[in-house]
């Protein structure tokens, strides 16, 4: 965990004992939901009066809010910015309320940190971007992004990793970035496979990374392993030659200036439009058709040979599958110890995706 001792102090300070604070914070990082079952999981306790004490302070100060969900389990938000920013992670969007969906999402990922909670985590959107832009010089372009659009001013804002899947760093025998993708046990890959796919150009550029495919839900372990396989090991990386031929038959032919065209051009254009397909590939074309990328540029981004990549992949069973959310509607609890004080924050949370 990479908590500073002045951060599970400052938690403290609400009177948390040193171990709920420093669970507080796993949450606050890299979840923002828990049960009581991961709490005991921490804690490496059974059921008792350890996690009623607990979560009935998270209720009272208004620091968290629970639903109750299928089974009778109890779900919390933790929302407050009295311990974000404790830790100095107040604007992290964990604060907000999520859909059912991604709650689940989000509390297969706190089982995955809790499975070993020592390791050093790129914890925010910055240390990841810091990471690979600023260390490792990836080009941003490369780099798993979303664009937000404001309705009042217009103005846009580019989000990097909003998907906020651990990404932590192994250090032996050279720092090597491992990502993880934590699957419920629903039919189908489609999340994996476009999350791979959102990824690739990031992960082609690496000298070596590993991908941790995590699931309540050992059978799809094997076809996850697949895909990956026929991803990186068939030899399809980006050619920079190749996509710089295909940008410029592209453009000759959207120009309507086709008489140079030979049918062998026509037939790549063909094989063009089918492989470098998706938003990555369209936006660098359009700066490629208004002079902003050059051919010098798309070498740089898709750089070294795939031979020199080392690539690792493994799964991760996780302990739950969280179906509590299968069609159930959920109930908020209000408590009778709850305060007036904590019923106003607690409708006062901020809601979006």
């Amino acid at each position: 965990m990479n908590a500073k001792p002045e951060h599970i102090a400052t938690i403290q300070r609400f009177g948390y004992t040193e171990t709920e604070a420093a669970f507080l914070y796993l949450v606050a990082t890299h979840s923002g939901y828990f049960t009581r079952r991961q709490f005991l999981r921490y804690t490496q306790q059974s059921k008792g009066c350890l996690v009623h004490r607990f979560t009935t302070k998270t209720l009272t100060q208004g620091h968290a809010t629970a639903k109750e969900y299928g089974y009778q389990t109890l779900v919390f938000h933790l929302f407050s910015r009295q311990i974000y920013g404790a830790i100095d992670k107040d604007n992290l969007r964990n604060r907000r309320q999520l859909s059912k969906e991604l709650i689940r999402t989000r509390l297969l990922i706190l089982d995955f940190i809790l499975s070993d909670p020592s390791r050093q985590y790129l914890e925010t959107e910055a240390d990841k971007v810091r990471y690979f832009n600023r260390e490792l010089g990836i080009p941003l372009t490369l780099i798993p992004c979303r664009t937000y659009r404001s309705q009042k001013s217009g103005s846009q804002t580019d989000r990097y990793f909003v998907d906020r899947f651990p990404i932590f760093l192994i250090s032996e025998p050279v720092p090597t970035p491992t990502f993880v993708y934590c699957d419920s046990d629903l039919p189908g890959l489609f999340g994996y496979l476009t999350h791979v796919r959102n990824y690739e150009q990031l992960l082609r550029r690496l000298h070596g990374f590993n991908l941790v495919y995590a699931s309540p839900d050992s059978a799809k372990f094997r076809r996850a392993q697949r895909f990956f396989s026929r991803t990186f090991d068939s030899g399809t990386g980006v050619d920079s030659a190749q996509l710089s031929r295909y940008f410029d038959i592209r453009r000759l032919w959207e120009s309507h200036d086709t008489e140079s065209l030979t049918r062998a051009d026509r037939d790549f254009l063909r094989e063009g439009d089918k492989r470098f397909q998706g938003e990555f590939f369209e936006s660098l074309y359009q700066k490629w058709s208004t002079g902003t990328v050059s051919p010098q540029d798309l070498k740089l981004q898709f750089g070294d040979s795939e031979a020199s990549i080392k690539r690792g992949f493994s799964t991760h069973l996780l302990p739950n599958n969280y179906d509590i959310f299968r069609g159930v509607t959920c109930a908020p609890i209000r408590p009778a110890f709850e305060t007036e004080g904590s019923n106003s924050r607690s409708s006062s949370a901020p809601t979006g995706a």
